[in-house]
Formats: C-alpha cells, structure tokens, sequence
C-alpha cells in the first residue's frame, strides 16, 4: 500500500490542498471540521485563534470557503428528494451537515481522497445514527468511474462541484461538462455550481477583508504583474471574470451551448445571512459584502434537451500501459484513458523501469490511447525532467489528444 499511496501522491499532488481546506472550515466555525482535522492529521489547533493566524492563512480565502458552502447547502436543500453527488468532495464535512441529514449523499473524489475518507466518515455517520452516505473513487472527466458511484440511485440526482473547476483545463471542462449532462439525462435532476463565479466572489471577498483602498492597491498591483508577465494563461471556458464581465459571460455561456447545458442564475445574497469568519469586523462591513453578493451567481444547469448528441464513446476507460527498454531507450504503448485514476499505473512502470537501468530517450505509441487529463501529462513531465527537453516523443495520437498537448504547450516540450 505504501508504494501505491506514493505513486497516487506524485500523481495527484492537489489531494494535499483539499485537506488544508478543513482549515478554512474549522476558522468559519464548522463544528465537524476540527474533529476530522484531528482524525486526518491536519494541524488545526496551532493555525486558529490569534487574528495574525487567521490571515496567514489567508481570511479572504476563508470568507469564500465559507460563503460558497453555506450557499450551495441552502441551494441544494431544496431538492430533498434527490440523491447529492459531491463531485470533487475532497474532505470537506458536508457529508456530516444537518441541512441534508434525510438526504442521500454520495460523495466522489480521487480514491487516494476517498479510500481515507469513507472510514472516518462512516464511523461519524454510525455514532450519530445517520444512514445513506456513500464514497467513490472517480475522475470528474471519466464518465464510467461517475456513472459507477450511481449504480445502486432510483430518481433524481443533484450534482455539486466546489472547487474544482478552478483546477480544469478546457479540454477537461468539456469531458466533465459532458458527463454530468449525460448523467442528468439519465436520471433527471440538476448540477449546482458557484466556481464559475469564483472571480466575483473572490474579489467581493478581499474588497471586505482588506477594505477599499487596500483592495484597490491591490487590483493595481495584479494588473502591473499581468502586463509585465511573459506568459499567456488560458482563461478558463466557464469562469466569469468581475473586470470583464460582459465578454466572459458570453464565453461562459456560449461555451455551455456547445456542450448541451441550459442555466439558471440565482444571487448568493438570496442565501447568505451571517459569514462567521466576518465576526471581527464591523455590522457595516458584514452588511456590505452581504450585499455584494447580489452581484456573485451560484449557477443551476440541466441538460438542454434541443441539444444534439454527437457519436462519444464513454465506455472507452478502460487503460492499458505496456513498456520495453534497451540500450537506454524506453518504448511505451498506451491505450485507452489516462487520467488521474490511471496515471499512477504509468508512473508505476516507468520507474521499475528506471530503478533497473537508466533511460535516455522515451518513445510513447499513443496510436490507441483515447483520452490524457492534467494527471497523465504530469507523469510525462517527470519523465521529460529526467530524461531532458527533446529526448521524448509522443507518436500516433488522435485529435482530442494532440489539442490537449497543444491548449498546454505540451507540444513544446517533446521533440
């Protein structure tokens, strides 16, 4: 177990920033978040308490974890007839919250996240006598791993997602954008987000913490790094941007057309109050970024039912990695999806391989492999680290995969 947890680890490294999100829970007053901190060996105690702390772990970032939980429970809490899929559930306690305590919940994420969390949860659940809650292995763009976690629902679903499409490439977008309406039209129901409006919320949240003219500091600073920065950072497909409001809401939605989703808008302010983590600072101030929030969207989409499907193969998840070495250069064949749930496979092979005799160069045979996600390029970037720029090449892939490569500037990399 230990060498597979290692290998998952390199290949899934945010795991480690979901569990330091329980920090930002137990600072806004989350009963349940201590406990699992403790139970994950999260050091909590000595991180909470002074106001110095609290921005050390950046307040701003807490007032947005909060306000975006709270918003989307009271959100989904109207649809108590559904079963709750958490997609990328990470180990936030909401599977534990009163607010859905007659509801299923059925929370997915990577297995190094769930294989850990499902006990721990499990034993809460059973001393508190709360039934029907449920853990699953899956990748967000990997329809067959979802579409496995649903097998035991009759009726309707709601899908949730916190947090993770800030982590998306485009091209992952789509394939998760895919799944979900493709589920939905299975079992009806709906998928409820606020990432797309993180950018709004976030800078909401910093205007409160740091007040105006810090705030408007800070704004300049960003737009001078911007400016003088080399590179061009992809903006994502569905992500609303408060400094161009118009033109990134006409990306979002026009992206949303093309993969057959409908939306409905709905202000945070309808579902906030009180933010705990503001309980410092002044009425005045907690009013203000309550009403801010008039401006910050949690989105609701449905399958557009106009939509017209096109020929995808969901089932092609199976993953197939076969490799031989001589003479210090490495063939590697792939088939099938590399994403976060099989990258650990890759990296498995390739470093027996190492351990045994050195490599120089690495030829991969992609003729077969249908699909690559962030986690799978990350296993071919350590091998390009150790082999060296130009000493790996990727042959015979496909469209979908060559774009990916493209969209990344993966490209660049290989010869």
């Amino acid at each position: 177990m230990g060498e597979k947890q290692d290998l998952r680890e390199q290949t899934n490294p945010i795991y480690n920033t979901a569990k330091a999100v329980l920090l930002h829970f137990c600072i806004a007053g989350d009963e349940d978040a201590p406990v699992l901190a403790k139970k994950f060996g999260v050091d909590a105690d000595s991180l909470i308490g002074t106001e110095e702390q609290k921005v050390a772990l950046s307040l701003e970032l807490t007032v947005v974890v909060e306000t975006r939980y709270l918003s989307t429970n009271k959100v989904v809490s109207n649809y108590k007839d559904s079963t709750i899929v958490d997609i990328a559930c990470g180990y936030s306690p909401r599977a534990l919250n009163e607010t859905f305590k007659d509801m299923r919940y059925i929370g997915c994420d990577l297995p190094i996240v769930t294989d850990e969390l499902a006990p721990v949860i499990g034993e809460m659940c059973a001393e508190r006598g709360i039934k029907g809650r449920e853990f699953h292995g899956a990748d967000s763009t990997n329809y067959r791993s979802l579409r496995d976690a649903l097998n035991t629902v009759d009726g309707e679903i709601t899908i949730i997602c916190d947090g993770l499409l800030t982590y998306l490439s485009n091209s992952e977008l789509t394939e998760l954008c895919s799944n979900i309406r493709r589920l939905l039209k299975e079992f009806g129901g709906r998928w409820v987000t606020s990432d797309t409006d993180l950018n709004p919320l976030f800078m909401a949240a910093l205007k409160t913490v740091h007040g105006e003219a810090a705030f408007e500091d800070l704004v300049k600073t960003m737009d001078v790094y911007a400016e003088q920065s080399d590179t061009n950072i992809e903006v994502q497909n569905m992500t609303v941007l408060a400094y161009d409001y118009e033109n990134s809401m006409k990306t979002v939605t026009d992206f949303l057309r093309s993969v057959g989703l409908k939306w409905e808008i709905v202000p945070m302010s309808d579902y906030i109050t009180e933010i705990h983590s503001l309980a410092d600072y002044s009425d005045e101030a907690k009013a203000d970024y309550i009403k801010s929030l008039e401006n910050v969207h949690i989105w609701i989409f449905t399958p557009d039912e106009n939509y017209r499907e096109t020929e995808e193969n969901y089932d092609s998840d199976s993953f197939g990695v076969n490799a031989k070495s001589h003479g210090g250069k490495m063939e590697i064949t792939l088939r099938g999806r590399l994403d976060s749930i099989t990258a650990p496979e890759l990296l498995g092979v390739y470093e027996k391989t190492t351990a045994e005799e050195k490599v120089e160069k690495i030829t991969v045979d992609a003729s077969a492999l249908d699909y690559i996600s962030s986690a799978g390029l990350r296993v071919l970037l350590m091998m390009i680290k150790q082999v060296g720029n130009g000493n790996l090449t990727v042959t015979g892939q496909n469209e979908t995969v060559q774009t990916i490569f493209d969209q990344t500037g993966f490209s660049d990399l290989m010869c």
